[in-house]
């Protein structure tokens, strides 16, 4: 039943009964014939159930002469795999069909391409990273026509660690790499003066496991955004740069380019959702499915921000989608829930009337939200109205701080504990001006619960807050601190805005202090930065990426040393403003990577590099061997399956004509054969799938490696060094994508 935080009324405009149950996310709307809406669900039995909102014909029974028959509104597809992601696209016109869309079936293995309405395929792709997320849209490419690149109509397929684009004849137009194995995709017009249109390039939105939310003009990663856990669902909203993302955690939100604009959470997981404009106003509200079967209505303007409409199936939500399914020029939110139930919402009111109801509801919530405000007001006011009374009475509240009490902060890496500390301490107050306590939140640096309590045994006007910062990432942190005397019974709450700087955790060391304690690191990498670069913007950037105390002189030869807190290794970072090179000296790529990452964000538009990590490039050698072995053992234990699949036919068939012939013994001889080679296959089977998931891993790691590489360069040479190795690791020439990693050409 619907909440009474429903603001509207909804009900369904349509309920259908698929008769299967249906998988989780795997579902997606679109027109085989050109004309007419189809819903595509996969279910539990690695089957696609296709409704269509109306009967229609088929192309083929269009073109033939024959007695027409109308296509049943209910089929099933089944393509022999479990399906892992759908998409629909849009295909070339031809004579007999216009605008009709692809059905682009991911599995673990391969891509398909299928034409619904002639039961054929376009293209057929086998995928070694697996298909994770699949979106169709018009990107930028750098593979069109003289090597210029152009805009092209691509599926975009996210496996582990990399991003494919191919065009309608199966033709990879887009390939590049992401952190982790790829979560979501969704195409975004990014720029403020981008048009949504069919043809018009938009960016593409990729999440990961790694928690990160990257967005790519093509193959060159334009932004990028740190969440707190794994999104498995990003959804445009129809306003360039804005769109929605569903997280693992519960949350849900919306952020405009890399500003978040709001966040909300659940209790429990956030299913699937999208974007549809249920009361008519132009501004399109965000449908969200959860897994505890509830749907949400909410409201994304500044307006009605908040929960519109709440209602709750007896099933779990499988996907949300909106579209035009009813024909009659007004798009609906499309429930579908685990069980095979599809629902399209709409507002309960009658013909005409919606527009009515619209305006009562929203006057509704924006006067419940003015209540809420009030009611804040109102509750501040007395307390001052009683500070004053007090005041007036000559009644002192010892338990009040004096004017002008103020809370400052630092932040100090602590080497002993591996945290950073935050000191809070109370300035210009009374004697006995205390810090009872101080609340911090932080969806980074504690995720799940984002609040962090803290205090001491001994309250002094000093409060020590020790915080884990585990990854190089800037936090927002908002601390409140609780003033007051040492016997009061209340407390002033003074708020406190903190930004973590992205290298808080490297502390500058003295150079002799260095040397002596530390041995410089085995890797670098060594920059060569533009002309016209200013140095001194170098400077200002060192100050605030490593929170340093002032501004170090880099208009010469320079050298900074820092030491990690949290593993005691260095990190050395030398210039040289006359040769325009900048090295950075670190044990790893990643970490040295994070480094060129924020300099290219901050200062640097284009930089090419040269590098060394002797242990790094060891270990991806060695794993380009492993694939090698790999795929040797896999092609022999193919041919091993196919002889032994060859044999079982004739086994079978000289069995059954010793059973038509009543020759038991011959019977059970060949039965037996047939059961031995059975097993055989199982365990031939069994390898292979090791084979496979071995495989799998080993290219992961080298498409880590590759996009490691990437992060080490800036601007072109990024995008360059990646489409490079790509080429070399598709050629399988081992000693090119070493020399492309190392020194950037080969």
């Amino acid at each position: 039943m619907s909440a009474p935080t429903s603001y509207y009324a909804m009900r369904p405009a349509f309920e259908l009964q698929l008769g299967t149950p249906l998988l989780e996310g795997l579902a997606a709307i679109g027109r085989f014939d050109g004309r007419t809406p189809s819903l595509v669900c996969a279910t539990a039995t690695q089957q696609l159930v296709i409704h269509t909102s109306e009967s229609h014909e088929t192309v083929s029974q269009r073109g033939s002469g024959a007695a027409q028959s109308s296509v049943a509104p209910l089929r099933t597809l089944s393509f022999g795999k479990t399906p892992t992601a759908l998409a629909v696209g849009r295909v070339q016109d031809t004579a007999d069909r216009k605008a009709a869309d692809a059905l682009y079936f991911g599995s673990a293995t391969s891509l398909l391409a299928y034409d619904v309405e002639r039961n054929s395929e376009y293209f057929y792709k086998n995928m070694e990273d697996g298909v994770h997320a699949m979106t169709w849209g018009v990107v930028n490419t750098v593979k069109g026509s003289g090597g210029g690149g152009n805009s092209l109509p691509l599926v975009i397929v996210g496996g582990i660690c990399t991003i494919n684009g191919f065009d309608e004849s199966g033709t990879e137009m887009l390939w590049t790499v992401t952190g982790d194995q790829v979560t979501a995709l969704a195409l975004v017009p990014w720029r403020a003066n981008d048009k949504h249109t069919a043809g018009a390039p938009s960016s593409l939105v990729a999440a990961s496991e790694d928690f990160e939310l990257r967005v790519f003009d093509g193959e060159v990663t334009v932004a990028s955004i740190m969440e707190v856990d794994k999104v498995h669902q990003i959804v445009y909203s129809g306003v360039p740069g804005r769109f929605a993302y569903l997280s693992a955690n519960g949350g849900i939100g919306v952020y405009d380019r890399t500003e978040r604009v709001w966040r909300a959470k659940g209790r429990h997981r956030p299913v699937s959702a999208a974007f549809c404009d249920v009361d008519f106003d132009g501004v399109p509200e965000l449908v969200v499915g959860w897994s505890s079967g509830r749907v949400e209505v909410r409201g994304d303007d500044a307006e009605k921000r908040g929960v519109l409409f709440r209602d709750t199936y007896a099933s779990p939500v499988a996907a949300v989608l909106a579209d035009d399914y009813r024909q009659n020029g007004q798009p609906l939110p499309v429930i579908c829930t685990l069980d095979g139930t599809v629902r399209g919402l709409q507002l309960a009111n009658r013909e005409g009337a919606e527009r009515e109801e619209v305006v009562r509801s929203q006057g509704a919530f924006r006067l419940d939200a003015l209540l809420r405000e009030r009611q804040a007001l109102a509750a501040e006011l007395a307390v001052v109205e009683e500070q004053l009374a007090r005041q007036r009475s000559g009644d002192t509240d010892v338990t009040l701080p004096q004017v002008g009490t103020e809370v400052r902060h630092k932040l100090l890496p602590n080497q002993t504990t591996g945290r950073l500390d935050l000191v809070l301490t109370v300035l210009h107050g009374q004697h006995d001006t205390i810090i009872q306590g101080c609340i911090l939140h932080s969806e980074t640096l504690f995720p799940g619960k984002e609040y962090a309590f803290f205090t001491a045994e001994n309250p002094s006007a000093t409060l020590v807050c020790p915080v884990n910062v585990e990854r190089c990432v800037e936090a927002r942190v908002t601390a409140s601190v609780m003033v007051g005397a040492t016997s009061a019974e209340s407390y002033q709450i003074h708020e406190l805005a903190l930004d973590i700087p992205k290298f808080v955790m490297y502390q500058r060391r003295d150079e002799d202090l260095a040397t002596s304690c530390n041995e410089a690191p085995a890797g670098y990498v060594t920059l060569q930065l533009p002309h016209g670069f200013s140095f001194a913007r170098l400077g200002k950037w060192l100050a605030e990426a490593f929170s340093l105390p002032g501004v170090p002189a880099t208009d010469g030869a320079f050298r900074l040393t820092f030491l990690d807190m949290r593993s005691s290794r260095a990190l050395v970072i030398r210039g040289n403003a006359e040769e325009r090179e900048l090295q950075i000296c670190g044990e790893s790529m990643e970490v040295c990577g994070a480094v060129v990452e924020s300099l290219g964000a901050a200062t640097v538009e284009e930089a090419t590099a040269v590098c060394h990590f002797p242990a790094e490039l060891r270990a991806l050698e060695e794993t380009i061997q492993c694939v090698d072995e790999f795929n040797a053992v896999r092609v022999k234990l193919s041919s091993s399956m196919a002889d032994a699949a060859a044999s079982v036919k004739p086994l079978l068939l000289h069995a059954e004509d010793a059973r038509l012939l009543s020759d038991l013994p011959n019977m059970r001889r060949l039965y037996a054969q047939l059961y031995d080679l059975n097993k055989e296959l199982v365990a031939e089977n069994l390898k292979r799938c090791n084979n496979y998931g071995e495989l799998k891993a080993a290219l992961k790691q080298i498409n880590a490696y590759i996009m490691r590489a990437g992060r080490l360069r800036i601007g072109q040479a990024k995008t360059r060094l990646i489409a490079d190795c790509r080429d070399a690791v598709k050629a399988g020439d081992t000693r090119a994508l070493l020399n492309l990693i190392r020194i950037g050409q080969n």
